[in-house]
């Protein structure tokens, strides 16, 4: 239970959470008159799971609002000197990477290992370091 904001799960959240997801940004949001500090909010979001859940779903929120309203922009004349959709482009890939940035595909195919060669191998490089003495196969 917090002292200086008891209800602040039930009445503040909820606005923090909505203002999120409606582009805003967790910093400029507690800078209103009457709401909590930033540090307050972070402990709040590191000690409340379900708090941290519904709030990485508002921040989801804020990058599909934020990726619609890019490509709206997109389709609206800028001036000439300013590339729109590219830049719209760029900007949504890094507010949800997952949705809408690069793929990179680091599979790997072939899985097949011969042990008995890695063997042979491993063996060879050590009968070639190990001392003339030691080594009677030269």
């Amino acid at each position: 239970m917090n002292l200086i904001y008891p209800n602040a799960r039930e009445a503040v959240w909820p606005a923090i959470l909505d203002a999120i997801a409606n582009g805003q940004s967790l910093s400029s949001i507690l800078r209103r008159e009457g709401m909590p500090s930033y540090s307050w909010a972070k402990l709040q979001l590191r000690s409340d799971p379900e708090l941290r859940k519904q709030y990485d779903q508002a921040l989801e929120d804020r990058g599909d609002r934020l990726a619609e309203e890019l490509i709206e922009l997109a389709f609206t004349k800028l001036p000439d000197d300013l590339d729109g959709r590219a830049q719209s482009a760029w900007t949504a890939s890094k507010l949800r990477p997952k949705v809408y940035g690069e793929r990179i595909d680091v599979s790997v195919t072939n899985t097949q290992i011969s042990i008995t060669s890695a063997l042979e191998m491993a063996e060879k490089r050590v009968i070639d370091i190990l001392p003339k003495e030691v080594n009677t196969d030269k």
